[in-house]
């Protein structure tokens, strides 16, 4: 990720992590700078020299009684940095410090060109102000090691969150499917449920007209049954009545042929003794 690319409020909280780093740099235990250092091969400086102590805010801090005082550096520094910690504004502010095109030379003039920052600066002498821009660059230069370091881990767990957002991404797509499956599933269901409920109210008003038929049968059948006795009853009568009828019947002929026989004798004798011989 490039500086350019950051928005105002990452760069701003940027220029906060790194104000902490200095300052933590700087409560470090340190060597004072000698030739002999690898870090300053070539400085010299005599190593019992009062060790120049730099930080971020105030930039020079010097110990020591020999060392001229600083009051008039710290105000020009504060004074700076109050400057430039006021002109940030939001994202798009055309006066922000993080702007492209922020006016830095004219800032740094209007803080610098008031004479008794100049004096003030002199009376720090060349070898001192060259210790203390070189202490600088040399913090500067591990400040940008580590944000640069810093950056190069961003940017791993950006890939590696992309990676996981692509991999997450592919996730949802196939939980989407599978929960249009599941809603598709769903309605099916719901309407084999439907269909089953028709179907048990069919089967229940069928058993409901079962029942009824069933009960109706019986109540055929009874009748059926009574009337099938009083059929009976009544063949029986019929039939005893045919037997009575029948002995009335066959008396009723014996008693009309036993008549008509002697009848029938007794003309014939007539007409017998009728005949002469």
């Amino acid at each position: 990720m490039l500086v350019k690319d950051m928005s105002g409020k990452e760069m701003r909280e940027f220029h906060g992590k790194s104000r902490r780093m200095a300052d933590l740099i700087r409560s470090f235990p340190q060597k004072a700078l000698t030739n002999n250092s690898p870090a300053t091969p070539f400085l010299n400086v005599e190593a019992k020299r009062p060790r120049l102590e730099v930080s971020s805010s105030p930039p020079v801090q010097v110990r020591g009684s020999s060392q001229p005082s600083l009051s008039g550096v710290d105000e020009m520094w504060t004074s700076f940095y109050t400057q430039i910690n006021g002109s940030g504004g939001g994202d798009g502010d055309a006066t922000s410090i993080w702007d492209d095109h922020f006016p830095f030379g004219e800032l740094i003039e209007k803080h610098f060109r008031m004479e008794k920052y100049h004096e003030k600066v002199k009376e720090l002498e060349l070898e001192s102000a060259l210790q203390t821009s070189l202490a600088d660059c040399f913090r500067t230069t591990f400040l940008l090691r580590v944000i640069g370091r810093k950056f190069g881990d961003m940017e791993k767990e950006k890939k590696t969150y992309v990676g996981e957002i692509t991999e997450l991404k592919k996730k949802l797509s196939e939980s989407e499917k599978n929960m249009a499956q599941m809603t598709s599933l769903k309605d099916e269901l719901n309407k084999l449920k439907k269909t089953l409920e028709e179907s048990n109210l069919e089967k229940s008003q069928l058993v409901a007209r079962e029942k009824d038929l069933m009960e109706e049968n019986s109540k055929i059948r009874l009748k059926s049954l009574i009337k099938e006795d009083a059929n009976k009853i009544t063949i029986e009568k019929l039939k005893a009545e045919i037997e009575e009828l029948k002995g009335e019947i066959s008396l009723q002929y014996k008693a009309g042929y036993g008549a008509g026989y002697d009848k029938a004798v007794k003309q014939v004798v007539f007409f017998a003794s009728q005949l002469k011989p």
